[in-house]
């Protein structure tokens, strides 16, 4: 009986931490850009998340990212949930494209070409 109320706990103590850290790479306060049509999320499970901060830098989980480490990210991603694996961008809406069309070069280039821009509802 103890074993398994161990391993009980230890699947408790793993859930808090992954949904701890799932919260955590949507929480990165920014100004999304607004969008008058958009579609809806569907694959929330295996998306990565790269957020691009106003000042221009790239955050995953709150790391943040060099080329090198995005790159090694992104194909440890298509690894593990293929090519058709969700990328999804999140940009402060002030962020210049120069700043995030490498995000989607590198994408592409390490095979993942499902990539998705955060936006909040309403068009200008």
């Amino acid at each position: 009986m103890t074993p398994m109320i161990d391993v009980v706990f230890l699947l408790i103590i793993f859930f808090l931490v992954s949904s701890h850290l799932a919260r955590q790479e949507t929480q990165v306060p920014l100004e999304l850009p607004s969008a008058a049509t958009f579609r809806e999320e569907t694959d929330w499970e295996h998306r990565l998340t790269i957020n691009v901060l106003a000042d221009g830098r790239w955050m995953i989980a709150g790391t943040e990212m060099t080329e090198a480490g995005l790159r090694g990210r992104l194909r440890a991603h298509q690894a593990r949930h293929g090519e058709a694996a969700p990328v999804r961008i999140r940009t402060d809406e002030t962020v210049p494209y120069q700043r995030v069309e490498p995000l989607l070069r590198i994408s592409a280039s390490e095979g993942l070409w499902n990539a998705a821009f955060a936006v909040r509802e309403g068009g200008r």
